[in-house]
């Protein structure tokens, strides 16, 4: 009970410090799913009506661009979501310009974090010296557990923005090896919509039974190399 109560007091005084660090945690817990099922929503009531545009052209391309970064980068809806929406919606030709909206929804979701978290880190991590002192011996080896954590197909990109940000990760490895470690799951998610025949089975990303061992595969790689980072 006391570990609690210093626990939660130690949350508070974070809160006084810093408030926007918790709102901001709190944003990017809720509000994707939130965002979500309203994109699911209107998606799902306008499709029969829906235009979908070539990304071959250059205008379509850059929208889709720049809406994907900013709904990705600013955790208005899921990552995954998006990825297989996008599948479903344009298919192959749009794999490329994914990439590069996810790439820059990073950038801005780090500095985005960045703005926001005020040096907050040495507070967090105030009561565990031990976890301080690992992640001040660490810090050239951040590509590492920002690579792990993006491969990851259970951590919130949203989240881990925020948590990249109070670690004072660097812009360029939350990009490089967040790009490489986003590549595999954000493939699965995609290469699922592209296999959807409607527009149902791509909102419950339906899928044939070799994607959960893909999944599983995934996990088990990301929980490995975080653990690795740490105990190393």
């Amino acid at each position: 009970m006391n570990k609690k109560a210093t626990i939660f007091k130690h949350l508070a005084v974070i809160y006084r410090r810093n408030p926007w660090v918790v709102v901001a945690f709190l944003w990017a817990g809720l509000l994707p799913s939130l965002g979500g099922l309203l994109f699911i929503r209107v998606l799902y009531l306008h499709w029969g009506t829906l235009t979908v545009p070539s990304l071959l052209d250059v205008e379509s391309a850059l929208v889709y661009v720049l809406s994907g970064a900013v709904l990705m980068g600013f955790a208005l809806i899921p990552t995954t979501l998006f990825a297989v929406l996008s599948g479903f919606v344009f298919g192959w030709e749009a794999f490329p310009f994914m990439v590069l909206g996810y790439t820059l929804a990073s950038g801005m979701g780090y500095l985005s974090g960045k703005a926001l978290e005020k040096d907050s880190l040495p507070w967090l991590l105030q009561p565990y010296p031990k976890a301080k002192r690992i992640i001040e011996q660490k810090k050239e080896q951040m590509g590492w557990l920002v690579f792990f954590v993006r491969i990851s197909p259970v951590i919130p990109f949203a989240i881990s923005n925020l948590v990249f940000a109070l670690l004072n990760s660097g812009l360029q490895r939350v990009l490089w090896f967040g790009l490489l470690g986003m590549l595999p799951r954000t493939f699965l998610a995609f290469l699922t919509g592209t296999l959807a025949g409607t527009i149902q089975q791509a909102i419950n990303a339906e899928t044939t039974g070799w994607h959960y061992p893909a999944i599983g595969l995934l996990l088990l790689i990301s929980l490995w190399g975080i653990y690795r980072f740490f105990k190393r």
